[in-house]
């Protein structure tokens, strides 16, 4: 081999000779596959762990280095501590699209870093000309991950999206996008709901150009319109026509998730649409489908079917079934849902009551209480319509209602509180010291009270023969002395006239009342006669079931 002594290198020919020796395998390959496997095992190394974050230069890296951290799952603190540090001094420097989609990035790894938050935010609403339509609504979403309440910026991202969409510079992705991390926002109390123009344009321009949504982005648009509630709504209810149309026509695209979303929407928005429902009802028998509902997308379904009172009896049953085999994954709200529509509906699933009842008597209280009162009292007047007579599940019930403050029931409203009492008396079952801790609350509130709600407390307490305090009594009676009582209907008159007569109450306005509009009930023989035993019905006792039947019913 001939060198050249003024450079130390081959000749020109030799080099040509040894590469296309190397290419084809038959020269020194051991540099070669050297140099190649290095190039490999680097190649293998991710961006986050390449490079030294401290010494980057450009955002566009900081933001590879960040999605690469992401995309495995990479958490170390101190890590991400160094990027929103090098982000912060990159600030100035950067577009707003790579401060955007880093900032979503850092939330996505659930890294709060409140600094980083306001600074971006201070200077993206500097630029708010050359924000475009995605980096704003990345923007939003890396608030809404983090539950990150920042008024004045929210409020300018609110305003620039609006500007937007009037100069018809928005993207159908940041459209749908920044509707549902408003949503969020809004159902976590961090911001107000939207101002009216703004959800008005958004629908106006989402049931315009439906063309250019697919099928998840409208599914975004539901899902943020149901924490909404517009109900009455002219553009809300064209809205979700127009999605509901899409949904039909594209029902083979349609996943669990987007049935769930859609059947939410169109309920809290009051928007009954039947062909939609049949489409989602079709939907949901296939089982591939109906089996990747996750519990909260259970509930969500069945709050949808139950609201427009469904008839489709199998499909019910089947959404019981999928909630059956999720229930140990199911937190008290999300039973709660799911049991009060099954209710709503007149479904009765023995099965999944008593497992649902067995669970919550095993919960500790704190999981318990988990729940707000308004879920609580849902569940428990779930519990009673569908007749699940277990003391000692209404017993676990009643002694979450009283931990909640103190003193108890200051935040619930009247009908809150009969409906409470209710429940419980809907299985007979009689819990003193929360009845009588009800009682003084209505006796404090006892203006409130309307004469509905007295006829319902009546006839519920009147089931388990439980008389309410004598200054409770006193001012019912008074209030019943009046010429109110001809105002009740035929059915809530012979309710408040037996639970009267039952609770030993003596009431002659309500009993010439009775005896002009009902005289057969006013001639009644047991019209005098106060609390007492209680009727036992007569024949022979009902034979418990066998184990071999219970086991199958089970």
């Amino acid at each position: 081999m001939s060198w050249n002594a003024a450079t130390r290198r081959p000749s020109a020919a030799r080099s040509v000779m040894l590469l296309a020796e190397n290419l084809a395998g038959r020269g020194p390959r051991r540099c070669f596959t050297t140099t190649t496997q290095s190039a490999a095992s680097s190649a293998a190394l991710p961006a986050h762990l390449s490079y030294d974050i401290k010494k980057l230069k450009d955002m566009s890296t900081v933001l590879l280095v960040a999605r690469s951290a992401v995309a495995s799952a990479y958490d170390d603190e101190s890590f991400w501590r160094s990027c929103s540090l090098t982000a912060q001094r990159l600030v100035h420097e950067a577009s707003l699209s790579d401060l955007a989609n880093f900032t979503e990035a850092v939330a996505q790894s659930s890294f709060r870093d409140d600094e980083l938050m306001y600074n971006v935010g201070d200077t993206i609403i500097t630029k708010l000309e050359d924000l475009d339509t995605d980096a704003l609504a990345a923007m939003l979403r890396a608030h809404s991950r983090l539950s990150f309440r920042n008024d004045r910026v929210i409020s300018r991202l609110q305003d620039t999206l609006y500007e937007h969409m009037q100069k018809s510079r928005a993207t159908a992705p940041g459209l749908s996008s920044s509707l549902l991390s408003l949503a969020q926002l809004t159902s976590v109390g961090c911001i107000d709901v939207p101002p009216k123009e703004l959800l008005e344009a958004a629908a106006r321009m989402v049931s315009e150009h439906l063309a250019f949504f697919s099928v998840p982005q409208l599914s975004e648009v539901l899902q943020a319109h149901a924490t909404f509630g517009l109900r009455g709504d002219r553009q809300t209810s064209a809205l979700l026509a127009g999605i509901g149309g899409v949904f039909v026509r594209e029902a083979h695209q349609l996943t669990s998730e987007h049935c769930s979303a859609a059947v939410r929407s169109f309920a809290k928005c009051r928007v009954h649409d039947e062909r939609l429902l049949s489409a989602v009802a079709s939907r949901l028998r296939d089982k591939s489908v109906r089996s990747s509902l996750s519990p909260s997308q259970v509930a969500d379904t069945l709050y949808g079917f139950a609201k427009f009172t469904c008839q489709d009896t199998a499909l019910l049953d089947l959404l019981s079934i999928e909630a059956r085999r999720s229930l140990h994954l199911m937190e008290v709200p999300i039973m709660s849902i799911v049991l009060s529509s099954l209710a709503k509906a007149g479904v009765s699933s023995w099965v999944l009551t008593s497992r649902a009842a067995v669970m919550l008597k095993r919960s500790t209280p704190e999981h318990i209480d988990t729940a707000t009162t308004q879920e609580l009292s849902a569940l428990t007047m779930a519990f009673g319509k569908l007749q699940a007579r277990d003391g000692a599940l209404f017993d676990a019930c009643a002694e979450s209602y009283l931990r909640r403050e103190t003193p108890p029931f200051t935040q619930v409203t009247c009908s809150e509180l009969v409906n409470i009492v209710h429940a419980f008396t809907k299985v007979h079952h009689l819990h003193p010291k929360l009845f009588g801790v009800i009682g003084h609350a209505l006796l404090d509130r006892f203006d409130d009270l309307s004469l509905q709600d007295i006829v319902k407390y009546l006839h519920g307490i009147a089931k388990v023969e439980y008389l309410p305090l004598p200054p409770l009594q006193e001012r019912i009676v008074q209030t019943l002395q009046l010429d109110q009582v001809s105002t009740l209907g035929v059915f809530d008159l012979l309710k408040l006239a037996t639970a009267s007569r039952r609770l030993g109450l003596r009431i002659p306005s309500l009993e010439s009342h009775v005896s002009a509009v009902l005289p057969n009930e006013a001639d009644s023989p047991g019209d005098t006669m106060g609390p007492g035993r209680r009727v036992t019905k007569m024949g022979p006792k009902k034979r418990r079931q066998s184990s071999r039947k219970r086991k199958w019913t089970w």
